[in-house]
């Protein structure tokens, strides 16, 4: 009965043998076979997660730089446009003498008429004026002198002048002459204040335009 006890008992050990040796032996080898590391041609989860913290970076760093970034508005001042006045011209009249007169009343005066066209030929902005040698004889009495707008049967405004005891000729000039639209045609006239004789020697319109 003892001798069949033992057998049991060392069977036991045996087998318990068996199964320590089995799995401290051939257990590792199963692991090592199936966990054998393969490579694959891909980032794996912890690349992919440093890359977006670098993308991250990279786009705070751009977002930083434009807010930061002033923009310079620069205005440009055109040169300014410098228009050269036109210079103004002068044009002359001129009236021939000498004549004599002692009449008291506004005389006509032969040979002194033209024609002026003023507003058409020379602007309205145009400026007129004119002047005239006068004299009394022996130098005794005035004299007076106006241009007289023949086609409209009224005196030039602004045109009158005068002399007094001046026996050389003595050049007077006018202010300006407010003369009418128009082709209109002109005549000097004469006047003596007590009858004395009174000479035009010449005369001139003057324009500038």
């Amino acid at each position: 009965m003892k001798i069949i006890v033992y057998i049991n008992f060392v069977l036991t050990l045996g087998l318990i043998g068996v199964v320590v040796w089995l799995a401290v032996y051939q257990k590792p080898k199963e692991l090592i076979t199936q966990t054998f590391p393969q490579y694959i041609d891909q980032c794996g989860e912890e690349c992919e997660i440093q890359f977006k913290d670098y993308k991250k970076q990279i786009e705070e760093i751009v977002a930083r730089n434009s807010k930061s970034e002033t923009v310079k508005t620069v205005t440009i001042t055109p040169a300014p446009v410098i228009t050269a006045k036109p210079k103004s011209q002068t044009a002359y009249i001129p009236i021939a003498g000498p004549l004599s007169s002692t009449s008291k009343d506004w005389y006509d005066l032969a040979g002194t008429d033209f024609y002026l066209n003023f507003n058409t030929d020379y602007g309205k902005s145009a400026y007129a004026n004119w002047d005239a040698s006068l004299k009394v004889k022996d130098g005794n009495g005035t004299v007076y002198a106006r241009i007289y707008d023949v086609t409209n049967k009224i005196a030039v405004n602004g045109s009158e002048i005068s002399v007094s005891n001046k026996g050389d000729l003595t050049q007077v000039i006018s202010g300006g002459l407010s003369l009418w639209s128009g082709n209109n045609l002109y005549r000097i006239q004469l006047k003596s204040l007590n009858g004395f004789e009174v000479t035009f020697g010449s005369g001139r319109i003057k324009i500038i335009y």
